[in-house]
């Protein structure tokens, strides 16, 4: 059985509110729960009172059920950047084939960084790269993904263009259109049918980011008990340190996230070999332009945003 990448944790509340959830507990341990969340640093607790934006990894993880979920092959990267003040944010999508310097293992792909020494190294790799500190880390899998999403009765999602890729299992014509988990996960890993590959599959990643965020605002306005399903769905599938309270808080505070003040973005760089290895070599001048942005404010200059990737699809 191939391994599965299911691109960003797709719902917003839900890595906002388990990510900050970690806050004042330990790393939890492996579970066999579908998302796992810690703080980037041991002994060390981020401001929460919005002078700063809050900056969340979010992990797909290529695990199978009885794989280490926390040592596994990192098959999606996301940098979430939230700035609490302002209620605005930035993701910023890492190719998982970046080849970069891992600290004891040489240069090699981002996403073995996991694989050798957990969300601790992957956690230092990423900030050497960008010149940035993370506060914390959601890692998920393809079943949580897809047992989240189905505990909310599906995703409303603006399909932008046909999808066939018979690795992912997804048939797709663009438009609006009810998706469940299984869906999700199809639309999620689809890369095979992408010009730009890897690099369009992290945009759609944020794709299904923004759709989980627009439906959860969405159905929070018409019916303010929405908060506590979307809330429900979230722990049932989560390991984490997090009170119901700090989850109402977090949820809240996502609701307040206007869409169109979120940037979907994807670090530039070209597909290369190394050695015989297919690498993805990223220009590192403009991703540290472009998280030296987001770190300051939660928001990248329009000089530094790079050229959808999906945009000739």
């Amino acid at each position: 059985m191939k391994r599965i990448g299911i691109g960003i944790l797709a719902l917003a509340v839900w890595v906002a509110g388990s990510a900050l959830g970690a806050i004042g507990g330990s790393t939890p341990a492996v579970a066999s729960s579908g998302i796992i969340v810690g703080k980037a640093h041991a002994g060390y607790t981020p401001s929460l009172d919005g002078k700063q934006p809050i900056t969340i990894l979010a992990v797909g993880s290529g695990a199978r059920p009885g794989d280490d979920v926390m040592h596994s092959l990192a098959d999606s990267l996301h940098v979430i950047f939230i700035d609490p003040a302002t209620h605005k944010a930035s993701m910023i999508g890492i190719p998982r084939d970046s080849y970069v310097p891992i600290d004891g293992h040489g240069t090699n792909k981002i996403n073995s960084s996991l694989f050798y020494g957990g969300p601790e190294l992957l956690v230092k790799t990423i900030e050497e790269l960008g010149g940035f500190k993370i506060d914390y880390w959601a890692i998920t899998t393809f079943w949580g993904f897809t047992d989240m999403i189905d505990d909310v009765g599906g995703l409303t999602m603006d399909v932008p263009f046909a999808m066939q890729d018979s690795y992912a299992r997804a048939d797709f014509q663009p438009g609006v259109q009810q998706l469940s988990g299984r869906d999700a996960l199809a639309f999620a890993r689809t890369r095979h049918d992408l010009l730009e590959g890897d690099f369009g599959r992290s945009e759609n990643g944020g794709r299904l980011f923004l759709a989980a965020l627009t439906q959860f605002k969405k159905e929070y306005q018409n019916d303010q008990a929405a908060l506590y399903r979307w809330i429900g769905a979230g722990m049932r599938n989560t390991d984490m340190t997090l009170s119901l309270n700090e989850v109402i808080d977090l949820a809240y505070t996502a609701s307040r996230i206007p869409v169109a003040k979120v940037q979907n973005i994807v670090l530039p760089g070209s597909a290369q070999m190394a050695g015989s290895l297919s690498v993805v070599m990223l220009d590192t001048a403009r991703a540290r332009a472009i998280f030296t942005d987001a770190k300051t404010d939660a928001v990248v200059e329009k000089k530094n945003v790079p050229p959808s990737p999906t945009a000739n699809e």
